[in-house]
């Protein structure tokens, strides 16, 4: 039934809390763990933010492969992807791309230079996908 199961992931506390349904959904289903990070800045006119960008982007790889090797420690089948765009942007057009069966989020975390509400992220990918997405309350 899954066997591709997409987890966005924005480095927060609250966001990692969707994890643990990934995971045991894995197992019943032996489906693979996809973790996605999106990075993203936006343009600033006359300021070079390659410097910036390339730094986003490691410590987002550093974090999710941390992440993927904690649930590779149980046997979890994961991979990781990290893109650069905006959030809901980022997971939509990965799950289509990457045909995944099921789309699994926390409902609020942080992204930005403030606390920004993941809720809004998760209607939104919620609105726009074609296969089930499973909103997890934080606790």
């Amino acid at each position: 039934m899954y066997t591709r199961i997409l987890v966005p992931l924005d480095g927060s506390p609250i966001a990692e809390q969707a994890l643990v349904h990934a995971a045991q959904m894995a197992e019943i289903f032996d489906a693979e763990l996809i973790l996605l990070r999106a990075a993203f800045l936006a343009q600033v006119p006359d300021l070079d933010l390659s410097e910036a960008r390339r730094v986003l982007v490691q410590e987002s790889e550093d974090y999710l492969d941390n992440v993927a090797r904690r649930l590779r420690g149980h046997g979890r089948r994961v991979q990781t992807e990290v893109r650069w765009s905006e959030a809901t942007e980022a997971i939509t057009a990965y799950a289509v791309a990457q045909a995944v069966s099921v789309v699994v989020m926390a409902t609020h975390g942080h992204s930005g230079f403030e606390q920004w509400p993941m809720g809004s992220i998760a209607e939104k990918v919620l609105r726009s996908m074609q296969v089930p997405v499973l909103l997890i309350r934080p606790s």
